[in-house]
């Protein structure tokens, strides 16, 4: 099970997420067509449905709660919190207001300590920041790392709850058609599409990851017939509008895990690392410079949207081998296994 092509597909939905806010937050009509081929909703759904098949696998390997939960701190927080301060300090040379003003101003700390929490959405903005652009946020990507923090506090209460019921099927099915619900209660009913966004509404990503992990032998002793099953399901579930959609989450999941096992040729494609954390938490702010500066209009907007995937995987890069591979216990050992 250890060859897959997870690094590849996870590559694929961070690059799609690029381009889905280049092409809104640049507000340049020479990127309209990437609303049509970049979506960032089905990329953040992919990322959910990875993530709870490999963090699950990552939880029933760990030898103690204490090492689980270590091992998944040392994946999320050590790069962002460097991205955290290296966008506060850097921006600084950026902001409208002195830099007297920007670091004297409780705004600029209320977005670190907000932040620091994972609360982005309480203080998104720095002063003098972004002020003329689509949104003055700094970093609009960073809403989705409370819900993979959310489930990952969740996940042990889950298994304890599958290890003492013995029906898994019928726990998460449950707890799948309650994250619906709650998304369609949330969106369509008091709509509150912010809260739909919060980790009851993505649930049904995740579980379906985790339900996909715990048979994964027999999905994939069956994984023609399932994919195709889970094709054309996809596809009915995309076409008819239902009022609460049971079908997509559980089909594109299937899709997916079946596709990370069955593409052999891309099972190397994480070997010199694994640029994906980086390219999803610092893209965001390098488009947000190159739109308060008008950079689209100024100048060729193709090679200034080149300039911004240059830079994000500069930064990527960076990110990989300066941090984030430094607290991977498993480089360090030189053990290259698929947990996330």
């Amino acid at each position: 099970m250890n060859k897959n092509c997870f690094d590849f597909l996870r590559m694929f939905f961070s690059v799609t997420i690029l381009l889905a806010h280049l092409g809104e937050l640049s507000q340049h009509k020479s990127f309209e067509f990437l609303h049509r081929i970049a979506n960032s909703t089905i990329a953040v759904q992919g990322f959910f449905i990875i993530s709870g098949f490999l963090v699950a696998k990552s939880y029933t390997n760990t030898p103690s709660l204490k090492n689980y939960f270590i091992k998944r701190a040392k994946r999320i927080v050590p790069a962002y919190v460097f991205l955290l301060f290296f966008t506060v300090l850097a921006l600084s040379f950026f902001s409208q207001v002195s830099a007297l003003d920007y670091f004297s101003s409780s705004e600029t700390y209320a977005y670190l300590g907000w932040n620091l929490f994972f609360f982005n959405f309480m203080h998104p903005c720095l002063p003098g920041l972004f002020t003329g652009n689509l949104l003055c946020a700094v970093n609009g990507s960073l809403w989705t790392l409370k819900i993979e923090e959310g489930f990952y506090v969740l996940l042990p209460f889950l298994f304890y709850v599958l290890h003492k019921i013995k029906k898994p099927f019928v726990v998460l099915f449950t707890l799948y058609f309650l994250s619906l619900l709650y998304w369609y209660v949330m969106e369509d009913f008091f709509n509150k599409p912010l809260l739909a966004k919060q980790l009851p509404g993505y649930l049904a990503y995740f579980v379906v990851g985790i339900y996909l992990y715990l048979n994964i032998e027999k999905v994939l002793k069956h994984k023609v017939k399932l994919f195709l099953i889970a094709v054309v399901a996809f596809v009915i579930a995309n076409y008819f509008t239902l009022p609460i959609d049971v079908v997509h989450p559980a089909a594109f999941g299937t899709g997916l895990i079946i596709a990370a096992f069955s593409l052999p040729f891309l099972n190397n494609f994480g070997k010199y690392g694994d640029f994906t954390y980086g390219i999803y938490i610092y893209h965001f702010p390098i488009i947000q410079l190159f739109r308060q500066y008008n950079l689209f209009e100024k100048y060729n907007p193709i090679l200034m949207a080149i300039g911004v995937s240059i830079l994000t995987i500069l930064l990527a890069v960076f990110s990989w081998y300066g941090i984030e591979k430094r607290f991977l216990d498993r480089y360090k050992k030189g053990i290259s296994p698929i947990l996330s």
